[in-house]
């Protein structure tokens, strides 16, 4: 419940981030209830999904909310929320459990994600997993910038990244629940 108010907070930050938490959480642990994950593994995927944005209460909304591409300046603020997901969850004991998944979920198996640049050796499929759900879920939500993708196009850009970027199991795990 904790984490589900965290989550409305974040996703109350700004009008296109309206529920895009609870929309990647769902998201997560429908993919590892899929995966056959325990029950505890199900709930850290459904709470990181809820949390992993929790940095971006530490972004300007004149940033998020920018209708068109970012500055050079501006790209690496945003692209520090996730050591902000790290920051504030490690510090509190009863996330410390998901601190990480939380916060590698723009981190990609290349190597080419950020912050840390972690690639895939160091990635277990519940990294991934939540990567995935998070992007399909950005895709297809309306941004300042766009409108919300429908879900085959989100898909198929989803297949493309399979290339280095995501795990193509999991991009098919995807697609069977979203069909």
């Amino acid at each position: 419940r904790v984490a589900e108010a965290f989550a409305e907070v974040v996703d109350a930050k700004s009008p296109f981030t309206f529920q895009h938490s609870q929309r990647v959480a769902d998201l997560a642990r429908d993919m590892a209830e899929r995966l056959g994950s325990p029950p505890a593994i199900v709930r850290c995927a459904y709470r990181a999904g809820l949390l992993h944005d929790i940095g971006k209460l530490g972004v300007s909304n004149r940033i998020l909310d920018k209708a068109g591409p970012l500055t050079p300046e501006e790209r690496p603020l945003v692209g520090r929320h996730p050591l902000l997901t790290w920051t504030i969850l490690e510090r509190v004991e009863v996330f410390t459990p998901i601190a990480r998944l939380a916060s590698v979920h723009h981190e990609r198996l290349d190597g080419a994600g950020y912050p840390w640049g972690i690639a895939a050796p160091a990635l277990d499929r519940l990294d991934r997993a939540l990567a995935v759900c998070d992007i399909y879920e950005a895709l297809t939500a309306d941004r300042p910038y766009r409108s919300g993708m429908e879900p085959a196009q989100a898909l198929g850009i989803l297949r493309k990244l399979q290339d280095g970027a995501v795990d193509a199991e999991l991009v098919e795990v995807l697609e069977g629940m979203v069909g």
